[in-house]
């Protein structure tokens, strides 16, 4: 029985679906109360977050001279149904089919002069004006003065110059940005007075006034859930006010271009989302001669029918910024999508840190990647009237495409490729980025928009590569630092970095040297260089140093006498011992004294001394791990005759 059959079989009796495909009549609920009207494809999704593509349809591209006779039989060869028809790439439907869909792939690909494509549908998921809003000082991307955000220092510069972008333009009411992605939070107070409103629509009244195929679709549309309420506060939320939350209102944050107009479309649900309904976005932001979007998402494989709708969306001018991925992959060999397609009206973009240097996680690539923007701590708007930190490529991307909306706006004729130049040619290169990306630099807004900034001198760039923040290191430890100093006027300073400790001051110079004495306690350690202009940038790395842990006290201890001769034995009960203490006291008058300490080996256990000179004795014994040591065992005494 195919699985389609099953599925549907389960579905209607209200069974369950499972943790793979081939058992979902098994087990597992199909999709939560509340999504009953979804298709059954999305309820699978709701449910199975690692769903590669949707088990029962495909997406096929009709060659211009295929027939309507063509097209019927090649329906009727893999038991097909038309799903949608998109009339931004003429010929491509979305087609259910009754069979398995990699069957139904190779089949209807075998039909030469009929058929240019047929694939499955993907799932792809989820990444000087200064203005008055209270937490402009988190956004570092925007304006970098070397402030700590969210307990991570930064370097100053290290942003895309927003506040003198803003000095050209701040925006226009009138412009849009598409933000194709998980819904965003049409109330949010920081995002309400710049969601976009579909003028030709009239609200409620179940009529698709404007024609474009969608009822009532006055603020966007969720393809995802098929309605008019693309209404969600989180991913989509927190991209969208990067790209335009209200700026200078004396709430929250501000967006890049932040008098503009959001349009917000949702394709993805909690786990993700199908190329063919990414394509459905796409389309519509054509049909509305919108001319940015931002795309902060990916995944799946290379997919020809998203490739052409991006393509075809350059009709209208359209630029698509796209996220690179968060794989810490080199996409030249192992492509991200849609980023990596390669078409002249993508921007795709890596992630940078509030250090200039490219986030680790992020995507990168020679030539598949072009320009880095901030992605590391990117505070923003979530929730249904709140904010939140994320990282990921998925924040980087709103800051290009907000850039993208200040440049058109600037220069309302120009064309897609003109903006898309603007804003590679003018980036600013940081040795994070050099050869990691296409521009090799990190997006500057002021620049994008004719604000050369004069020369000036930047302070070095530091690094501490070890020893790891936290680290915790026992006394007498050897402990190796390293670490890298660079300056984009002087180059490499690594040689005449300095070290010191807030407990002991200067421990070492260089990129690389070993201490061995350090003492106990909690040590903020200190990395500075300084550049010819006497610009100094200090990076800090907090360790610490203790005491050995104090071995097992010893056991049995016992003393004997053979004539003049005393041995001195004990059970040996410690597994981190450096050696053993035997101290041996003499009574003279009553009163003991004339102690005398003896140092044995690890994993010693007696003593014997001979010629012991007649009196009464006391011994005890305790392991010492370096410099600290056990308990003393009790006294026991002996008379020598």
């Amino acid at each position: 029985m195919s699985i389609q059959r099953t599925l549907r079989r389960a579905l209607a009796a209200s069974a369950v679906v499972g943790a793979s495909l081939a058992s979902f009549a098994a087990h597992a609920q199909l999709a939560p109360v509340g999504n009953d009207d979804l298709p059954l494809s999305k309820r699978i999704l709701l449910v199975e977050p690692d769903l590669k593509y949707d088990p029962f349809s495909v997406l096929v591209k009709f060659s211009p001279r295929a027939t309507a006779g063509e097209r019927a039989n090649a329906l009727a060869l893999v038991g097909g149904k038309v799903l949608k028809q998109y009339d931004l790439v003429p010929g491509l439907v979305h087609m259910e089919v009754s069979g398995k869909v990699e069957d139904a792939v190779i089949a209807l690909g075998k039909l030469r002069g009929i058929v240019e494509y047929a694939e499955p549908d993907f799932v792809v998921r989820a990444g000087a004006v200064v203005p008055n809003d209270p937490s402009f000082g988190q956004l570092w991307g925007m304006s970098n003065t070397g402030q700590t955000v969210n307990a991570d220092p930064g370097v100053a510069g290290a942003d895309i110059r927003a506040t003198d972008a803003w000095g050209v333009t701040t925006g226009d009411a009138n412009f849009v940005v598409a933000i194709i992605d998980s819904g965003t939070q049409l109330d949010h107070p920081d995002l309400a007075a710049n969601i976009w409103t579909n003028a030709g629509e009239i609200a409620g009244n179940g009529i698709d006034d404007d024609a474009n195929g969608y009822v009532d679709d006055v603020r966007g549309w969720d393809f995802f859930s098929i309605d008019n309420d693309p209404t969600d506060g989180g991913h989509g939320t927190h991209t969208a006010g990067t790209v335009g939350a209200v700026g200078n209102n004396g709430i929250g944050v501000a967006g890049v271009a932040w008098n503009c107009k959001l349009m917000a479309l949702r394709f993805l649900g909690p786990t993700g989302g199908f190329t063919s309904d990414a394509i459905l976005a796409v389309q519509y932001v054509t049909r509305k001669n919108v001319k940015v979007s931002n795309n902060s998402w990916g995944g799946g494989g290379f997919s020809q029918a998203l490739y052409d709708a991006i393509g075809a969306s350059r009709t209208v001018g359209h630029v698509f910024v796209a996220s690179a991925g968060n794989n810490g992959a080199n996409s030249d060999t192992t492509p991200s999508y849609p980023a990596a397609y390669n078409l002249d009206n993508i921007i795709s973009v890596a992630a940078t840190d509030n250090n200039d240097a490219r986030a680790s996680f992020s995507n990168f690539g020679a030539t598949s990647v072009d320009i880095g923007a901030p992605g590391v701590n990117t505070y923003s708007t979530y929730g249904a009237t709140g904010y939140a930190f994320l990282n990921g490529t998925s924040m980087a991307g709103p800051h290009v495409a907000g850039v993208a909306a200040l440049v058109y706006i600037q220069n309302p004729t120009w064309t897609y490729t003109q903006v898309r130049s603007r804003i590679l040619s003018t980036s600013r290169p940081v040795p994070g980025l050099s050869g990691l990306c296409v521009t090799g630099g990190v997006l500057n807004a002021a620049a994008a928009l004719g604000i050369m900034a004069p020369p000036v001198n930047t302070a070095p760039v530091v690094g501490i590569t070890s020893p790891t923040a936290g680290s915790t290191f026992t006394v007498g430890t050897a402990v190796t630092f390293t670490g890298t100093a660079q300056d984009t006027q002087d180059g490499v300073l690594t040689a005449s970095m300095t070290w010191s400790s807030s407990l002991q001051g200067q421990i070492g110079v260089g990129g690389s040297f070993t201490v061995t004495n350090l003492v106990v306690g909690s040590h903020v350690i200190t990395a500075r260089a300084v550049d010819s202009a006497g610009l100094a940038t200090s990076v800090t790395r907090s360790i610490t140093v203790a005491n050995p842990v104090a071995p097992t006290i010893p056991s049995n201890l016992a003393v004997t006498r053979s004539g003049t001769t005393v041995t001195v034995s004990w059970r040996d009960r410690s597994t981190n011992e450096t050696g053993f203490e035997v101290r041996r006291e003499r009574n003279a008058g009553g009163l003991w004294g004339s102690q005398v300490v003896y140092s044995l080996a690890p994993n010693s256990t007696r003593l014997v001394q001979s010629a012991v000179p007649a009196g009464q004795y006391r011994y005890a014994v305790r392991a010492v791990n370096g410099p600290v040591g056990s308990a003393w065992t009790a006294w026991r005494t002996i008379t020598v005759p």
